[in-house]
Order: structure tokens, then C-alpha cells, then sequence
């Protein structure tokens, strides 16, 4: 007998059956999603009593009564109200406790598992006696504490390694990546994956062998698993090469600049349940953790906004979408948009494009099948959404039209013209400019309401950002429907106000106008972007010249400086002499850096540097010695500053997107939490002193923003200014 919904509570128990088998299902209500939060450890705890009190009981199965998820992890709220590390320690062993009596329990205990498996609710999954999976693609399980500059404190550094070996469980922790159920029982994580209409029986009966004594024998590992158990596991020379090895790659990827991995290798060198504690509790209190926990924040509480005007109307739906343009960009759209369901019509030139494009598809959707996340079915009836011509054939019923062709006012404003002829009247035209004020491509449109700007970065099936373009001329209807169909391609959506080159082309253009001013200044390429890296950037400001595209990059400095010349400056044109010579970057083989077939030569670790680049610099290969720490500086700042005046000028409708915009967009330092917490951590004081320092020894791009300066005097945030 179940409980009604009148007396349900966050965690019931149903009484064993037949067979002995009790169920505790976890539902915790007004929530899409169960996490485990402080409030709900008492629940969890006397629905064990009442468990072990049933006379009947000889195995128990934990489930969810989510549709979708089994527990998302832990409460981030719980995390942000803990203000010493003591703190922080008390709270892990809490958890380690609850965990304790669960792994204790008397019985068989089997976690039976759909959907998001994370973080506090993998450790509890871990504590059980064994785990049962639905097969679905949304089944995952990770540890993804890391990404929030943590550890798992709730016993999984200590349980996970015991369960499927060092290495595995070292991979796990240090990335944070999810494992799906085929990989799960491979691992030994899980004992079986079942269809979902079978999880919860499956998960009854397998619980009731293990009471009997009659579950299967565990799999049984390979030669080469035995050998390397045999060679790195069990002994304490093994372990050690490979917890040596793992920091040693953490230090190559990071640069010692996130401390939660390498505090995850102390951990579990130690492994102990009072080392993971403390350490949870430390990092806890890390303004890295901080930082990302911040990233979090924006994440949650922009996926509930839409733009401005949006609240009351309801998104068109969208399922077909003419693409202008089979290039790169074009191609990567058309990919997204197909893989989640929508029919795509490219349109280019030359037939020879739309076959690339289909290519381009093939090879993404095939990677995707080689990672087990569908079958060949499953490619043939996504490529099956993409057609393409070189006419408007198929462009009549289209529900939007995202454009992606060259960065010309006067074709964008040709593709507008055509699109209003050839489609529905009520077909939305998205452009995806990377600086063209919209309002100036949709000046000639007969419904400038309709057009809006849906800036993708590249490449777009791995870039997780798309940024909305809104004019005062946007109909919300637009805007919400184009929010939730970048939303329906899996991206994260930051919504601003148009203006040349929107807002993270503008915080971006500081920051690249540093690094050709340091060029010119006799600058060394690798010292700049090894300036830029030691801060956190995942690549330097040159290295990303060559890689967007050197012609495209001038073109971008060109807009604007076409309208932010009053307080940008700009640098002598010796990038002109890079295109004359047909130094595009990375797509020509040639640019800063030397190519071999499109590919970075690299010696010893390091790229080399094309030497035919300093014949156009004023100090040739006399090369200036690098102040890393000062030019980083410089860099950083040149962004902040920008942040802070698009928040100004209201280009940003809240610091949330420009934070988030800034870090998924053009990859700001993660763990500084985006650019205007940046300034809010080191304080708006301190931010304009230092800006007022470079403004005297570099000139006016450095003088500190009307805001940032008001904000210094009144000593406010942006987020509490927010509020």
C-alpha cells in the first residue's frame, strides 16, 4: 500500500513485499529534481528507522519518484550558507554519516537508478549495496564536485576508489564527467542496466538475490585489467606512480590555478573519511570554489530568463529552420539543430558547400555513435533533417532563418530582402553577426520586429553559449521563441541590448587591442599568451587571432573602432601587412604560428612561432623581457573595464550574463567567477586604482568607467547593486 498524495513526504518507505523487499522512494516536492539538502537528512534518517523496523524486511531498494532524475547532488544553498571551514568539515561528516548507516544498514540495500545520478546522490548510491540502471541516455552518474572547485565529501573519495580502482575513480573526480549505464556496469559501478519500464522490478529482484545469497559473481576483468590491478593497484609503489602521474597532468592542464584537483590527489593518497572532511571543508572557503559556485549561480538563474518582455508571452515552436550559409558556422548550426530534432535547409553558393556540410554532420554524429550515445539508426535519421541547394527551395515553410555569411551590411541586408520574399511572413530571420549592430541590418527589413541577433561561437556543437541580440524594435514573442530554441540546442542563453559588436565582442576587442599593442611594444607572441594563461585564460590572445581567423579579427576591429573610438584605442595597422601576405591564421596554413596540414607544429610541448611575423613589427625579434604578471594585468583589466561599461550603458539587462557570457563565451577565467565578480571580489576600489595606474603609463583605454568609479565612491558591487 503507497501512501496518497495528502501524506506524502520528501522520503517514504513502502513496506517489504513477498520477498522482503522494502523501497524508499525520494521525492522531494516542489522541486524538478531531488538534491540532497541539510533539511532533508533528519527525513532520510527516520525513514531508515521506520525501514529497519519492519519485521519483514530483508532487502531494501532506493529509488526516485522524479520522472526524470534520481538525486542532481547536493544543495548548493546549504553550501553558500557555511562561513568557516570548520564549518564546512562538520557539514561533510554529516554526510559521511548518513552515508555510514546506510552502508551499515543490516540488510542488502540497492540503489535503482534513472536519469541524473550526481555528487551527493552518486555517494549515496555508492554506499549501497549495489546499484541497478535504467539504460536510458539520460541515466548518468558523476562526481562533479570538482567543477564547483570542491571534493565529494560525503565518503565517495574513500568508497569510489574501493569500488572500481584508482585510475577510474581518479578520472572521475578529476574531470567531473558523466558516465552512461553501459560504461557504469563496465566499470563495475553498476551490476546491471535494464530498460526503464524494468528498473524498479529489476532493481526488487536483484535485491532479494543478494538477500539469498544469489546474486551474480561480480564481472570477471580481462588480462590486461588483472595486469594493471596487479601492477598499480595493489601495491604502494602503483598507487603512488599513479596518483604522481594524475598531478602531474592536473598541473599541465591547470596550472596549479584550481587547488580542488590537486587537494582530490591528497585525499585519496590519503584515504581517509577525516582528510576528505577537512579538505571539503578548506576548499569550501577557496575563492576559486567561490568563484564557480558563483558560475553556478548565473547558470541557474539565467536559464529562467528569456529577455526583456518576455514573461508574459508564450515561444513559437520551431521545427524548421532555413540556415544561410554552409561554411564552418553554418555547418555547425545545421548539426545542432538536427541532432535535437529540428529540420535544417542550408542554402550556399556552390553545391560543393551543402555536400561539405552534410560531411560535417556525418563526421560529428559519427563521433557520437563511436561514444555509444546512439546507433547508426540514429545518425541516418539525423542527417536525414539536413537538405541544402543553392536557391529558396524549402525556405517557404521555415519557421526561423539563421544567417551566417560574410560580415558585409550589404549582403546582410540582401539576405533580409530575400528571406521576407521567400518565406512566411511570420518567419523570424536570426543573424549570426559576431559585430554588426541588428538594428542597422534590419533597417531596410519591412518587419524589423522580426529580425534579432543569435550570435553562436565556433565550434558550435562543443561551445556551450549562444548570445541573443535584442533592438528596441524586438517583438518579445521573437526573442522568447529564439532564447528557447537555443535552449533547445543545449546552450546556455545570455540576452543584451544591440549594439556594435553586442557585449562579448566588446569586452573581448580590450583585450585582443592589448595584445597587438604589446606586440607592437616588442612584446614576444609566447610571452603574451603565456601572460594570458597564467591567469586562467585557456589560450592566449595570439593564439586565438590565428585560430578565429586574422582577416576576421580586423574586421571586428574595424567596427569598432568605427564606433568606440572615444574611449578605445587602436594600434597602427601592421596587421594589414599580415593579410597582404596572406597570413589569415590557422585556416591558411599561415599566421603567427607555424601549420603543418591545419595543425599547431609543436616541439617539446611548446608551438612554434612563425618568424615571418616579426618582419612586420616595429622591433623585429628584439624581443622586450616579460613582466608576465604586468601584462596579464593589463590584459585582464582592459576586459574588466569593458564588463563594467556595458553594464553602464545597460548593453547588459544584469551582471549574471555579462559573468556568464564572458567565461562560456570568450573564456574568462572560470574560477574568477566572470568579470564583473572579479570586480566585485577585489572590490570596485581597488579595480579603479589599479586601471588609474595603467591609464597613466598606457593612455586612455585604461581610464576607469563612470561606474566602476561611482561604484568605488560608494563602495557597491554590481550584485549587491543588483539587488
Amino acid at each position: 500500500m503507497t501512501a496518497s498524495k495528502s501524506d506524502w513526504t520528501p522520503i517514504h518507505y513502502e513496506k517489504a513485499d513477498a520477498q522482503g523487499v522494502g523501497v524508499i522512494t525520494i521525492d522531494v516536492p516542489g522541486q524538478k529534481v531531488n538534491t540532497l539538502s541539510v533539511a532533508l537528512t533528519p527525513k532520510l534518517e527516520e525513514v531508515f528507522e521506520t525501514a529497519r523496523a519492519d519485521r519483514n524486511l530483508r532487502a531494501l531498494v532506493i529509488t526516485s519518484g522524479k520522472a526524470s532524475g534520481f538525486i542532481a547532488g547536493a544543495d548548493i544553498g546549504d553550501l553558500n550558507q557555511v562561513n568557516s571551514a570548520d564549518d564546512g568539515a562538520r557539514l561533510s561528516r554529516s554526510g559521511q554519516q548518513a552515508m555510514d548507516r546506510l552502508a551499515s544498514f543490516g540488510v542488502p540495500t540497492v540503489a535503482a537508478i534513472h536519469g541524473d545520478c550526481l555528487g551527493g546522490g552518486l555517494e549515496l548510491a555508492l554506499a549501497c549495496t549495489a546499484r541497478v540502471l535504467s539504460d536510458h541516455p539520460k541515466t548518468k552518474l558523476a562526481l562533479p564536485e570538482v567543477q564547483l572547485g570542491l571534493l565529494p565529501g560525503a565518503g565517495g573519495t574513500v568508497r569510489l576508489p574501493e569500488l572500481i580502482g584508482l585510475a577510474n575513480a581518479l578520472d572521475m573526480m578529476l574531470t567531473g564527467k558523466n558516465i552512461r549505464a553501459s560504461k557504469a556496469v563496465k566499470l563495475g559501478l553498476a551490476a546491471k542496466a535494464v530498460p526503464v519500464p524494468q528498473l524498479l522490478d529489476a532493481a526488487r529482484a536483484y535485491a532479494a538475490d543478494l538477500a539469498a545469497g544469489k546474486a551474480p559473481k561480480a564481472r570477471k576483468p580481462d588480462m590486461q585489467e588483472e595486469v594493471q590491478e596487479l601492477l598499480l593497484e595493489r601495491n604502494a609503489l602503483g598507487r603512488m606512480v599513479v596518483l604522481r602521474e594524475a598531478r602531474k597532468k592536473v598541473m599541465e592542464q591547470s596550472k596549479g590555478l584550481y587547488p580542488a584537483p590537486l587537494r582530490i590527489l591528497d585525499v585519496v593518497a590519503e584515504g581517509t573519511y577525516e582528510a576528505e572532511s577537512k579538505a571539503f571543508g578548506a576548499l569550501l572557503m577557496t575563492p576559486e570554489s567561490k568563484g564557480l559556485r558563483h558560475l553556478f549561480h548565473c547558470i541557474t538563474t539565467l536559464k529562467k530568463n528569456d529577455g526583456p518582455g518576455t514573461a508574459d508571452v508564450e515561444a513559437r515552436p520551431v521545427n524548421h529552420v532555413g540556415m544561410l550559409g554552409a561554411g564552418l558556422m553554418g555547418s555547425g548550426i545545421a548539426t545542432v539543430l538536427a541532432d535535437k530534432g529540428v529540420t535544417v535547409r542550408l542554402k550556399d553558393l556552390k553545391h560543393e558547400a551543402i555536400g561539405k556540410s552534410v560531411d560535417y554532420a556525418r563526421k560529428v554524429y559519427g563521433k557520437a555513435r563511436r561514444r555509444k550515445r546512439y546507433p547508426q539508426a540514429g545518425v541516418i535519421e539525423r542527417l536525414g533533417r539536413i537538405s541544402g541547394g543553392v536557391d529558396y527551395a524549402g525556405f517557404g515553410q521555415a519557421d526561423v532563418v539563421i544567417e551566417a555569411v560574410l560580415e558585409k551590411m550589404s549582403l546582410k541586408h540582401q539576405m533580409v530582402a530575400d528571406i521576407e520574399r521567400v518565406t512566411r511572413k511570420d518567419a523570424i530571420f536570426a543573424t549570426n553577426t559576431s559585430a554588426l549592430p541588428i538594428a542597422d541590418i534590419a533597417a531596410k527589413a519591412a518587419h524589423p520586429e522580426r529580425v534579432i541577433g543569435m550570435h553562436f561561437f565556433s565550434p558550435v556543437e562543443k561551445m556551450p553559449l549562444v548570445e541573443i541580440i535584442v533592438t528596441d524594435k524586438t517583438d518579445p514573442v521573437v526573442t522568447k521563441t529564439i532564447s528557447q530554441l537555443a535552449r533547445t540546442m543545449g546552450k546556455h542563453v545570455i540576452v543584451v541590448q544591440d549594439c556594435a559588436g553586442f557585449y562579448t565582442t566588446r569586452v573581448l576587442a580590450p583585450y585582443m587591442i592589448e595584445a597587438v599593442f604589446m606586440l607592437i611594444e616588442g612584446y614576444a607572441v609566447e610571452d603574451i599568451d603565456e601572460a594570458a594563461t597564467r591567469i586562467g585564460f585557456p589560450v592566449g590572445p595570439i593564439t586565438l587571432m590565428d585560430e578565429v581567423g586574422i582577416d576576421v579579427g580586423q574586421k571586428v576591429l574595424a567596427t569598432m573602432q568605427e564606433h568606440y573610438s572615444g574611449h578605445m584605442d587602436f594600434p597602427p595597422d601592421n596587421i594589414n601587412k599580415f593579410l597582404d601576405e596572406g597570413r589569415l591564421g590557422r585556416k591558411a596554413d599561415k599566421g603567427f604560428f607555424v601549420y603543418e596540414n591545419g595543425k599547431s607544429k609543436v616541439v617539446k610541448g611548446h608551438k612554434i612561432i612563425d618568424e615571418g611575423v616579426y618582419a612586420h613589427l616595429p622591433n623585429g625579434r628584439n624581443t622586450r623581457v616579460a613582466n608576465h604578471d604586468e601584462m596579464g594585468e593589463r590584459l585582464v583589466l582592459a576586459l574588466v573595464n569593458e564588463a563594467a561599461r556595458c553594464m553602464e550603458e545597460g548593453v547588459l539587462f544584469d551582471a549574471e550574463s555579462g559573468d556568464l557570457g564572458a567565461v562560456f563565451g570568450i573564456g574568462f577565467p572560470p574560477f574568477q567567477g566572470g568579470p564583473l565578480r572579479y570586480a566585485d571580489r577585489y572590490g570596485a576600489r581597488n579595480v579603479a586604482a589599479r586601471l588609474r595606474a595603467l591609464e597613466l603609463k598606457h593612455g586612455k583605454r585604461f581610464a576607469p568607467t563612470q561606474l566602476l568609479v561611482t561604484m568605488a565612491d560608494n563602495d557597491l558591487t554590481f550584485y549587491d547593486a543588483a539587488k
